[in-house]
């Protein structure tokens, strides 16, 4: 296949590659090698930039576009484009991001191709900014990865063969701010990856008021598209609470408040069956957290459970 030699060509140049936040030159970056037989026609950087991951196909809600699952994190970003010479395909350029990713390490977060992408137009314009990547349906391919271990850096991907037969590769590598992901900011890929990883996470920012209900601004938003991300997975949603009151009063407000989080998942459209409320009151006091008195967690569910 033309995409195995084309790796087999740079072969060297990935070896030289590592995790640093450093720029090569104009031609390449080192988190990602550039294409051979390719000539780059846009290269930019910026800093601390507030900057999206789609993780999901791309859907119109109401005149606004948005994809189905993304995940918000913060940092430096460089914007690559190549315009790829005559003789490959999209699926080459496609299955050549796929090998480096398996190559270097890297982790799938999320493909697509064709039209289970979405509109191209809306990549063009309203992910990307950049209207030159607008072609036919059929053309295009995005993949999304992330660096191994999680929290230091995400390369987005586009490939699209527009109608005049150009083809083009658009790379948005963003290198995190301390090579971390803040946890109160943590999207839903970074949860995922933790609840895999560990088999439970913290629901970062939740706050509860004196009747244990939840605040009218917290955010389960992350969570619900965690939800989205793994549509096999099935959660118990236990609350922590010490304090004031004897024994049974506490248990009872913590189950409270997990019954208030399975609630306002389930008005996010995720399905009742999959989610567990559970309150543990003070009986589980220890986490790694400073201050993790009062806390909801989420614990992956066994398959036997």
């Amino acid at each position: 296949m033309q995409a195995r030699y084309l790796v087999q060509a740079i072969s060297l140049l990935l070896l030289a590659g590592n995790a640093g936040a450093q720029q090569v030159g104009p031609a390449d970056h080192v988190l990602f090698s550039g294409f051979p037989d390719a000539e780059i026609s846009e290269f930019e950087t910026l800093e601390n930039v507030n900057y999206r991951v789609v993780l999901g196909s791309l859907q119109s809600t109401r005149g606004q576009v948005a994809p189905e699952a993304s995940e918000r994190v913060r940092g430096n970003l460089t914007r690559i484009l190549y315009q790829v010479s005559g003789g490959y395909t999209g699926q080459d350029i496609y299955d050549f991001l796929v090998e480096q990713m398996d190559l270097r390490g890297y982790r799938e977060l999320f493909t697509c191709t064709g039209r289970a992408c979405g509109s191209s137009e809306y990549w063009a314009n309203d992910i990307f900014g950049n209207r030159i990547l607008y072609g036919p349906v059929r053309n295009q391919f995005y993949l999304a990865m992330g660096s191994e271990p999680p929290g230091q850096f995400f390369v987005s991907a586009y490939v699209i063969t527009r109608i005049n037969r150009q083809l083009l590769a658009y790379l948005e590598i963003i290198e995190l701010e301390g090579n971390a992901v803040n946890p109160v900011e943590a999207g839903p890929a970074f949860m995922l990856e933790q609840m895999r990883e560990t088999g439970g996470v913290v629901v970062p920012g939740l706050e509860f008021g004196a009747d244990d209900r939840l605040a009218a601004d917290a955010d389960l938003d992350a969570v619900a598209e965690l939800l989205r991300l793994d549509p096999e997975m099935r959660l118990f949603i236990v609350a922590h609470l010490r304090g004031e009151g004897d024994f049974e009063q506490l248990l009872a407000r913590s189950e409270a408040r997990a019954r208030a989080v399975r609630q306002s998942l389930l008005e996010r459209g995720i399905e009742a069956e999959r989610l567990t409320a559970r309150g543990l009151g003070p009986l589980a006091p220890l986490c790694a957290a400073a201050d993790c008195a009062e806390r909801v967690e989420l614990v992956l569910q066994s398959a036997e459970q």
